[in-house]
């Protein structure tokens, strides 16, 4: 096959990626829901509509601005989850098209541009973490604008690094500090000479000061509003943590007991650049310094630290790019290529046309594998929507999910937030929310902090009645697969009743108790 009909086809598989999250009514991404409220409860904020406009602040000073600044207009013009569901698809073209940009710019191996289109699709897609995949093609914008400002040490191009460094910060603390990290380390390997590397860092002295400045400001301005932050860390320092990496570059949530296939896909990925001929050339540092910084993160950032969890699995979303980048194309550097690799590039002639087949082929089954589960997760998750029709707009709702786990999109939390979509479409207002925390657009007022702290979320079954503040809310939207428990409301004058069921969702609603007494009668 030619290979324009591959770069065709490549282009046709971009919008495929791109599509998949129209694939469910609300794609399967575990932190998604709660993102649609924050947006939802911007929107109504804004316009001088909510409800709960008291209880709550606009935090300007979020590190999440661009995502959200992005998504708000959106919603003027669509709902809500329509303007999240293409803010991702235009962010996953972008992010596919700066590691391409990147690829160019390293003289990369253009067949090896198929790697780019998988790992949108893994840990960050699968924990739903908008703000971080929304800044991720701005953190490789920058990356590339350091490596033509390496090339060329000119004022406007410092300019222009800072520009997108600025923007980056505005995207996401974690996009910035590893942006900013691969970009530093870049300029520190182009550099030969010490007093070079020091007049050209001067535009990543200031962005590291306007960095440290931002959170310092931050914190100031929002001292009230940091609360109940735990600032323990965890390392989680063990073997598997470094061999699942790769399958949460591809195929996060999977479960272990269906696993085997996918991880030969990843060997199959790992082995096929090689056997294509292709080489690192370990000379040109500036190709293999994002994958060796990618693998730092992986083997020892902590998976969680103040309030913030899976910190390193997320980046395994540059996991694959990275790896792409190091290989050039054989004929670029025949004369200097180890004798092994001369030996499998040789060995390997009769079967080269097959290669970039193959890539394509595992790339379309792993786009395959995300779209049946997108759709048959919208079918499981079809019941929720009898539920949400059923509801009144505008009422306090507490989320009690006891079954997060969806078989339909292999996941196990996929339904941890899923009430936020009633807050979301409907104007009402869910517990446990976001707004607790402090990176997030819209913060409780610290007076308004309701009872239902994080990690509530987690154990349902913990409700007090008393302790929790349950007779604030109106509905109680529960999902259970098995029995309820029957002391649920314990502590409760007047026990909640179901009134709406679907599926494996269950609607109670606290009525006035005098009026049920009266019709008892």
């Amino acid at each position: 096959m030619r290979e324009s009909t591959f770069r065709a086809l490549f282009l046709l598989s971009i919008l495929w990626g791109a599509l998949i999250f129209w694939v469910a009514p609300h794609p399967p991404m575990i932190d998604l829901p709660q993102h649609a409220g924050q947006v939802a409860l911007l929107k109504e904020m804004v316009l001088g509509q909510s409800p709960w406009a008291d209880q709550f602040r606009i935090n300007l000073f979020t590190p999440y601005i661009i995502g959200y600044g992005l998504a708000l207009p959106l919603s003027f013009v669509m709902s809500v989850d329509a303007s999240l569901k293409l803010l991702m698809s235009l962010s996953y073209i972008a992010f596919v098209f700066m590691c391409v940009r990147l690829r160019r710019q390293y003289g990369g191996d253009p067949r090896l541009d198929w790697f780019f289109l998988l790992s949108f699709f893994g840990f960050a897609y699968t924990w739903g973490f908008l703000t971080f995949l929304v800044a991720a093609p701005i953190g490789l914008w920058f990356i590339l604008l350091t490596e033509r400002f390496a090339d060329q040490r000119t004022v406007s191009r410092g300019i222009a690094v800072i520009a997108v460094g600025l923007l980056t910060l505005a995207s996401h603390g974690m996009i910035f500090g590893f942006a900013w990290g691969v970009g530093a380390a870049l300029l520190a390997v182009r550099m030969k000479r010490l007093k070079a590397l020091l007049s050209a860092a001067w535009p990543f002295v200031i962005l590291a000061l306007t960095c440290i400045a931002y959170f310092w400001i931050n914190r100031r301005i929002n001292a009230e509003l940091q609360i109940n932050l735990q600032p323990r860390i965890e390392w989680n320092f063990d073997l598997i943590r470094r061999l699942k990496a790769p399958l949460y570059a591809i195929a996060a949530g999977t479960q272990r007991s269906s696993s085997a296939p996918f991880w030969l896909l990843v060997i199959f990925m790992a082995a096929v650049p090689w056997l294509m001929g292709l080489r690192i050339e370990w000379r040109n540092r500036s190709n293999w310094v994002a994958f060796a910084i990618v693998m730092l993160i992986l083997a020892f950032v902590p998976y969680y630290a103040y309030d913030s969890s899976y910190l390193y699995e997320r980046f395994t979303l540059f996991l694959a790019p990275a790896y792409a980048w190091m290989f050039i194309n054989k004929s670029t550097a025949a004369d200097n290529l180890h004798p092994t690799a001369s030996r499998l590039a040789a060995g390997s002639g009769r079967l080269a046309r097959f290669y970039v087949p193959l890539i394509a082929l595992v790339c379309w089954t792993m786009l395959g594998v995300h779209t049946v589960r997108a759709w048959n997760f919208g079918k499981e998750s079809a019941d929720f929507n009898a539920v949400l029709s059923a509801l009144e707009p505008g009422q306090r709702a507490l989320s009690l999910i006891f079954d997060r786990h969806s078989e339909a999109a292999n996941t196990y939390g996929v339904y941890l937030h899923y009430p936020l979509w009633y807050q979301a479409e409907k104007s009402g207002f869910v517990d446990f929310n976001f707004a607790w925390f402090p990176p997030q657009i819209v913060r409780y007022q610290p007076q308004h902090l309701p009872a239902v702290e994080k990690g509530f979320e987690w154990y349902p079954e913990g409700l007090d009645w008393e302790k929790h503040g349950a007779s604030n809310y109106r509905y109680f939207i529960v999902r259970h697969l098995g029995p309820l428990p029957k002391d649920l409301f314990k502590g409760a004058d007047c026990a909640p009743v179901s009134t709406v069921t679907s599926g494996s969702w269950t609607v109670f609603e606290r009525k006035d108790c005098t009026v049920r007494k009266q019709a008892g009668k």
